[in-house]
């Protein structure tokens, strides 16, 4: 055979074995698809959209990226590298079409392609019910329907300054935990905010902490002083901002530390499951309570529920009076895999009573009194005759 003809089929096979290997190793790209809004959703200008997004790669999820017509709008990290990380990102909606687009990145920086789902915002807050009317009575808007908010509230992980995920920390051993976070909405943080504890393992009997001063677009250093449980085992402890109104807001961040020695046997592996998680009823006038109720968490050693519920047991129930519209998250915990459910509370404002101003009375003078006609005195009967002619004067 000529030895042209051999040459050329070793340096094909070669060729052939280079592809095969350069695709059995190189790095796989995470992939990622969006749970909620559907397509074609609509919303009120306004309102919080909740995109909801399950993002996975065999390597490890290391953050989520959720854009709006193309402009990033949050970034959330996953608490250390998850094989699926499910997330809710919340955008504050304005008038027109939008694409809302999520794209997730695993450890090796290897960016997904887009998940993309378009909505529509209407221009108007809520739509209006029809005003029912009974005799001089009409139902008219309360002003405290209209929007009062100057600015959003909003946060995103930067860094884990001290004591990263899995550090291990001696028993009864003290530390500080350290956490940069970036303003990345409207407002200013001022004294008026606060940054607490939500729950797992607080580690600190202090669980409400002060915020440094932040304009939008600044920085933060959020410090916590806490001390390792004497029992060993995996901690995990869950912290947010809380705004001048009560409600929290942004990215949770998560502190996670192992003490050394025997840790108790394991109670979950892999991703946990939530039976269920449900609000009755869903629509509430503003000063009226729902109720929350969830199922059993199985697979997971924390379940909690933002908005200052915090860590709950389950099966459970609680009554939340939210005064605007609020997006309830049930966030189940093994280890660093999350699962997550949520439910919207619509708040509807009050009514106000007002009188209508009734018909105008048209003044009508009354029909004049006439006086009675005069009548002629009656001439003397002929037998009437005067006194002087009984004394027989002329």
């Amino acid at each position: 055979m000529d030895r042209r003809v051999v040459a050329a089929g070793i340096a094909v096979l070669v060729l052939i074995v280079l592809l095969a290997s350069w695709v059995i190793h190189s790095p796989s790209r995470p992939s990622v698809v969006i749970d909620s809004p559907p397509g074609n959703s609509q919303f009120y200008d306004g309102q919080t959209v909740s995109v909801q997004s399950t993002s996975t790669d065999s390597g490890g999820i290391a953050k989520v990226e959720l854009d709006v017509d193309g402009l990033p709008v949050r970034t959330d990290p996953a608490p250390g590298p998850v094989v699926s990380f499910t997330v809710s990102q919340a955008w504050k909606a304005t008038p027109g079409s939008h694409t809302l687009s999520v794209r997730a990145y695993n450890i090796s920086n290897l960016e997904s392609a887009p998940a993309l789902v378009q909505v529509a915002v209407l221009p108007t807050t809520a739509p209006a019910a029809a005003p029912t009317l009974t005799s001089n009575v009409t139902v008219v808007p309360s002003p405290s329907a209209a929007p009062t908010a100057l600015c959003t509230d909003d946060s995103a992980f930067i860094a884990d300054v001290t004591v990263p995920d899995g550090t291990v920390v001696a028993a009864r051993q003290g530390f500080d935990k350290t956490w940069r976070v970036r303003n990345i909405g409207t407002c200013t943080w001022d004294n008026s905010y606060i940054f607490t504890f939500v729950g797992g393992e607080a580690m600190t009997t202090n669980t409400t902490l002060a915020v440094p001063e932040t304009p939008p677009g600044g920085t933060a250093d959020l410090t916590v002083s806490m001390v390792a449980p004497p029992t060993p085992g995996e901690y995990i402890g869950l912290w947010r901002l809380e705004g001048p109104n009560g409600v929290h807001f942004g990215v949770t961040l998560n502190l996670s530390i192992t003490v050394p020695g025997a840790p108790p046997p394991a109670v979950c592996s892999g991703t946990p499951n939530i039976a269920s998680f449900a609000v009755s009823p869903t629509t509430i006038t503003a000063g009226q309570s729902a109720t929350l109720s969830w199922g059993f968490v199985s697979n997971a050693n924390l379940a909690v529920i933002d908005q200052r519920i915090g860590g709950v047991a389950t099966p459970g129930k609680t009554t939340v009076s939210p005064r605007t519209t609020t997006t309830y998250t049930l966030t189940a915990y093994c280890g660093k895999i999350t699962q997550t459910a949520h439910v919207t509370v619509t708040v509807l404002p009050i009514p106000t009573v007002t009188s209508l101003p009734g018909p105008t009375a048209t003044a009508t003078a009354p029909p004049p009194t006439l006086a009675p006609a005069a009548t002629p005195n009656p001439t003397p009967a002929p037998s009437a005759r005067a006194s002087s002619d009984l004394t027989g004067n002329p």
